[in-house]
């Protein structure tokens, strides 16, 4: 190898060529050094002038002077934030009561729904039993033995309103599990009319 690795391949090149044809290294280096003054003279010949704008770089600043709106920065010592983005106390009050005004009539939306397709399937079974009705009614008369017909119910967890709603059957149930051969009656607080 007759050329340093940091020529480039050209140069090194032309100085494998000069150093066979016999011409010493420093004449060789010296024509290369020339012509690389050479190269660089032609490339900052090619740079524009410090004053000169590139009119798309113009056009790009004015769109976005134009689009981009009036940014501050917040981070200035003289920047006052305006009226109407301040945030205080009063605002966020504001802002927390009606929240939770919407979480409110959302809920009460839902529950209203739910409600609507409770009273929808009270309907359902009780359209569901008239038909069992009927079907056993044609069956009867047809003397034909009547299959098990499925019948639907009502879950007690579906009426939470009815939790403590308390049935005489059960107030029987629970005196015999105590003892007592029957409870006193319920005692109002409101008097008789």
């Amino acid at each position: 190898m007759c050329a340093p690795r940091w020529l480039p391949a050209t140069d090194s090149r032309a100085l494998c060529a000069r150093v066979a044809q016999g011409v010493p290294k420093a004449e060789v280096r010296k024509i290369l050094r020339q012509q690389r003054q050479k190269r660089w003279e032609q490339l900052m010949a090619s740079k524009p002038d410090d004053k000169y704008v590139d009119p798309a770089d113009v056009a790009e600043l004015e769109k976005a002077r134009n689009h981009m709106g009036d940014y501050k920065l917040k981070t200035d010592e003289d920047y006052v934030v305006p009226e109407h983005l301040r945030i205080n106390a009063d605002k966020k009050r504001r802002q927390m009561i009606l929240l939770e005004e919407a979480v409110y009539a959302i809920k009460m939306g839902y529950n209203d729904r739910f409600l609507a397709l409770r009273d929808l399937k009270s309907r359902i079974i009780a359209n569901v039993a008239e038909d069992n009705a009927r079907i056993r009614e044609i069956n009867r008369e047809l003397g034909v033995e009547s299959e098990a017909l499925w019948e639907p119910v009502e879950r007690p967890e579906e009426f939470p309103e009815r939790r403590f709603d308390v049935t005489e059957e059960e107030l029987q149930e629970f005196a015999a599990k105590q003892g007592v051969a029957s409870l006193p009656p319920p005692v109002s607080s409101f008097p008789p009319y």
